[in-house]
């Protein structure tokens, strides 16, 4: 009996032991669910990246039934203009969807289960390796992201908690106040300090050896939170302020202005060759702003540098400096802002592309993308790329280059008469200097000195006459010679040595060593003048043909350049007879007319690849005030194109003056106070 009733008890503790786990286990489950909806909410693109990505704790098959606290959060920021309306990162009113929460809430289809199976951006990740040493994202309450680790770990790197991060760990925050500062954490914030130096860098050091990187990392994300430097001078050149980019694999422009709530993606360099697996080489970014005189109240800058590990599935494509992830959002060229006024925010030499991930629409690949204007409301113009005015009209063409190459004709015969100008004032300055010369070397009593210089030359005349007689009377007496006529003959040979000597010696005082030498150099000086003043006189004789040909060239240009402007289009595209510089598209619609050719901007350009209306008007590049590919229109349209991958590229050269006609150069007229463009994306 004592032996049942003890096992009846058993069995009954046993039935209250397993009611009590299985209470325990809705209990710690109703506390995660707890936990989870006191944290704030996080950026979906945080979200994914830390889902699909080996930074993510909670990313593994065998715990389904807790939901990371971070599928919740709210996209915002701190820092004004850091968060954009765009890539997914304003919250809507939709519940968040937990079947696939990589997807933006706003556009997400109802079979979300088959388009996660068709995306492949839904799945378990089996690896339990280094868990504590992952140093995964995570955002902190007042929205700034950081690295999940340990208090400790927190403290040792430098860091500011913020907030908890799973269960033990907290959030992170890592920022940089510091000029020539060395980085190797994850989500780490570069911000300008307070008193600004000539030059401030960053560079970021990449080294798989190290714990914070643990995973070899492919690219690095910029994302500036705020960004405001010197703004580019009247040509479009960052001349006061510009930041630059140095160590990456692609080609990162020189960028100015203001730039909050742009990106930039970085490949990272490769290992060195030689360089074993095991051994990973230290590779170095460099992020350097340097800055001009000018006050530095209006210099700022908070970026964001993310660290983006090989595999992971938000790695932008190659070649691509920013890249979009979501079936809709905005693009905006460097430095654009919507601000009114004639100022200067076009770039020059930008040469990138923008990229654009193809999503799901209504659980099928998007198969075209399209771009409007987007909406202003201070003022300013949404595309606004040098405009290629005339010039790429045929008849223009023709004209503005006589007109380029009389310009250049005149601007030489006016360089060749400055010249000769030049040296006949020169000329005339010696001439003067050695009259002066003369001047100041002729003795006082010259005329007295001329006068004994005369009656010695006549005296020597006379002596030289009295010996002729004397030698004639010694000839005319032949054999009989008198001792008076020989010493006649005598007499008279010394009075012309005499007379000779006087001579000489009045020759000698009349022009002292000084006066000759002044004298031969105003013969030199009225030389050199003679030949300068025949020179200026071909020169002026040219330049005043060169003048004609070049005010008649230049009143031709101007008439055709008018009857062109008229002829052609006030939008961005112009027709050209140049069979390189154009392209005949198909159309896209079979029930649509064919594609119209259209020319290029030659210079500066959006390239949209077979960009077309609805009519099916197609052309590639994109210039001027207007975002149309018609030819002849007044209005911007939405401009479609199908080819995928969904990309565009950004042009500009280094100027924003006139293009000057060449061997293969068409010439340009100069066109400053661009703004570069605003644009807003559609898949579909």
């Amino acid at each position: 009996m004592i032996k049942s009733t003890i096992g009846l008890l058993f069995i009954v503790a046993g039935v209250f032991q397993i009611t009590g786990a299985c209470d325990e286990n809705h209990d710690y489950m109703d506390q995660a669910l707890a936990f989870r909806n006191t944290q704030p909410r996080i950026d979906p693109y945080q979200a994914k990246i830390q889902y699909t990505d080996p930074y993510d704790p909670y990313r593994y098959a065998n715990t389904p039934f807790f939901i990371p606290y971070y599928f919740n959060y709210p996209p915002s920021s701190r820092v004004p203009m850091s968060s954009d309306n765009y890539e997914g990162r304003t919250p809507s009113g939709n519940k968040f969807n937990f079947a696939n929460p990589f997807k933006n809430s706003q556009s997400a289809p109802k079979n979300d289960a088959n388009e996660d199976e068709a995306e492949s951006r839904f799945f378990a990740n089996t690896d339990f390796s280094g868990l504590l040493s992952k140093f995964e994202s995570c955002t902190a309450p007042s929205q700034e992201e950081g690295i999940c680790v340990p208090g400790s770990a927190c403290s040792l790197f430098g860091g500011r908690p913020s907030g908890s991060c799973g269960i033990k760990d907290v959030c992170c925050v890592n920022a940089v106040t510091t000029c020539g500062s060395t980085i190797t954490l994850n989500n780490t914030y570069w911000q300008s300090p307070m008193t600004l130096p000539p030059t401030c860098s960053l560079t970021i050091k990449l080294d798989q050896s190290l714990l914070e990187q643990s995973q070899d990392i492919a690219q690095i994300r910029l994302d500036f939170m705020s960004f405001s430097i010197g703004q580019p001078n009247a040509n479009g050149d960052c001349a006061t302020d510009v930041f630059k980019v140095t160590g990456a694999d692609n080609l990162v422009p020189n960028i100015c202005g203001d730039n909050a709530g742009q990106h930039m993606y970085l490949d990272v360099p490769s290992r060195s060759a030689g360089t074993s697996m095991t051994s990973p080489a230290s590779r170095e970014i460099n992020l350097s702003f340097q800055l001009g005189a000018q006050s530095s109240a209006s210099r700022m800058w908070n970026i964001k540098v993310s660290m983006l590990p090989s595999g992971s599935k938000y790695l932008a494509p190659q070649d691509c400096l920013q890249y979009y992830t979501t079936p809709t959002a905005r693009v905006r060229s460097f430095n654009w802002q919507d601000v009114a006024g004639p100022a200067t925010r076009q770039l020059n030499n930008q040469n990138y592309n923008i990229c654009f991930r193809t999503e799901l629409i209504d659980r099928q690949r998007a198969n075209e993308m399209c771009l409007t204007e987007c909406a202003v409301k201070n003022g300013g113009d949404p595309f606004l790329i040098t405009s290629p005015t005339a010039a790429t009209n045929p008849a223009a063409i023709a004209a503005n280059a006589q007109a380029a190459s009389d310009a250049a004709k005149l601007a030489s015969a006016q360089a060749a008469l400055n010249s000769a100008q030049s040296t006949l004032t020169t000329a005339t300055t010696s001439v003067t200097n050695a009259q002066n010369a003369v001047t100041a070397a002729t003795p006082a009593n010259y005329a007295d000195l001329q006068a004994a210089y005369v009656t010695a030359q006549n005296n020597l005349i006379t002596a030289q006459t009295n010996l002729i007689a004397a030698q004639t009377a010694v000839v005319n007496a032949g054999f009989i010679v008198t001792p008076a006529q020989a010493q006649a003959v005598i007499d008279a040979q010394a009075a012309v040595t005499a007379a000779q000597a006087a001579v000489t010696a009045a020759q000698a005082a009349a022009n002292p060593p000084a006066l000759v030498a002044a004298q031969s150099a105003l013969a030199a000086a009225q030389s050199s003048f003679n030949s300068a003043q025949a020179a200026f006189n071909s020169a002026q004789s040219s330049f005043n043909s060169a003048q004609s040909a070049s005010s008649a060239s230049s009143s031709a240009a101007a008439a055709a350049n008018a009857a062109a402007q008229f002829s052609s289009s006030s939008g961005s595209t112009f027709t050209t007879t140049t069979t390189t510089f154009v392209r005949q598209d198909p159309g896209a619609d079979s029930t649509k007319a064919g594609g119209t050719t259209l020319a290029v901007c030659l210079y500066d350009y959006l390239l949209i690849d077979s960009g077309r209306d609805v009519t099916n008007s197609v052309t590639d590049r994109y210039c001027g005030s207007l975002l149309n590919p018609s030819n002849g229109a007044s209005t911007s349209v939405q401009v479609c194109t199908p080819i995928r991958p969904f990309r565009i590229t950004y042009h500009t050269d280094g100027t924003e003056g006139a293009v000057v006609a060449g061997t293969n150069i068409l010439p340009a007229l100069a066109d400053t106070g661009n703004t570069g463009f605003c644009i807003d994306f559609q898949e579909r």
